[in-house]
């Protein structure tokens, strides 16, 4: 119930931002190396610049991601030697002589 109504907001308040930007809108003039020039209207401009910095920022976070996912991976690894090891020690009987391995 609270995702269908979460999801509606977030609709009605596209919906108005859209509806504010139409009837706000002045054409803009972006130039691009010295070209002429192209007018789009300004929610337009708005919307696309937008777009173009969450592009631009969901690849800069890759980077940070990719190195995360590597990190786990290792913790993962070492996790499961020292699971290994426990259940080694676990197993020892009481009397029973133990040697210590290079590990410790």
């Amino acid at each position: 119930m609270f995702r269908i109504l979460r999801v509606l907001f977030f609709l009605s308040f596209l919906a108005g931002t859209f509806l504010l930007f139409d009837k706000n809108s002045e054409p803009i003039v972006i130039y691009f190396f010295r070209d002429n020039g192209y007018s789009i209207p300004g929610y337009l401009a708005f919307i696309l610049f937008t777009m173009i910095g969450v592009i631009i920022g969901y690849i800069i976070s890759l980077k940070s991601v990719f190195s995360y996912r590597s990190e786990i991976s290792k913790l993962v690894k070492t996790n499961k030697d020292v699971s290994e090891e426990l259940d080694s020690l676990r197993n020892v009987a009481v009397g029973e002589e133990f040697s210590f391995t290079e590990k410790e």
